[in-house]
């Protein structure tokens, strides 16, 4: 008997908050242990406990960059700036030394589409792979971005900045507010959207996979992990 663990309700992240929901678990009790059915719980699971763990990561780098739109208008702008700068470099370290370890799980779990017969079930595997490959490209995008910024952040001059009373001068006052965002300027709203969209799809896909071919019929349960 093989203990299946499958991420089965996610939190849609819209508006990120800093200590959101935590999304649930599932433990389906009784499963057959088969080369197809192992393959899934193993590297759905290894793909999907680290991006959640992104995703969490990704709620502390929200609180950073909403930081960062108002740390100029703050007379300790240099003590704020520094602080961004250097949790900012943990978030993004985190993140972007989680990648290849990722996308070495969604490739297997795709890889398991070979191990069964069954086309419906192949076709499973291959929609579940190819919703976490979406949710993945847009932490790796934001990743990347976050990277950028934070190397941005170490070379800029902030001992030597001197800010306009509130945060920006007149012709920045003038731009629309989305270009005084730097969560407009990163897609960091939108971009988490897309991850808990696509995460929630591959959730649906997967427990649909392994309660249709992974459990005996009559005999499957699922109840939430302790």
């Amino acid at each position: 008997m093989l203990i299946l663990t499958l991420l089965t309700s996610l939190l849609a992240v819209s508006t990120p908050a800093p200590a959101p929901t935590p999304r649930e678990l599932k433990t389906i009790i009784t499963v057959i242990s088969s080369p197809y059915c192992n393959s899934l719980a193993d590297h759905f699971n290894g793909a999907m406990r680290p991006m959640l763990a992104n995703d969490r990561t990704l709620d502390g780098v929200s609180v950073q960059l909403d930081d960062v739109n108002t740390l100029f208008s703050q007379p300790d702008y240099v003590q704020r700036f520094l602080h961004v700068r250097d949790t900012l470099l943990k978030e993004e370290t985190a993140l972007n030394e989680s990648m290849a370890s990722i996308q070495s799980e969604i490739n297997q779990l795709r890889s398991g589409a070979a191990l069964t017969t069954d086309a419906t079930a192949a076709s499973q595997i291959r929609d579940t792979s190819q919703d976490l490959q979406t949710a993945y490209d847009h932490q790796r995008q934001l990743a990347i971005d976050l990277q950028s910024m934070y190397e941005s952040m170490l070379n800029y001059p902030i001992t030597r900045v001197h800010p306009a009373l509130g945060g920006f001068d007149p012709y920045e006052m003038a731009q629309p507010p989305e270009k005084r965002n730097v969560k407009s300027y990163l897609r960091f709203d939108g971009q988490r959207d897309i991850i808990a969209t696509n995460e929630d799809k591959a959730v649906d896909i997967a427990y649909t996979a392994a309660t249709t071919n992974c459990v005996p019929k009559g005999k499957a349960t699922a109840s939430p992990s302790p």
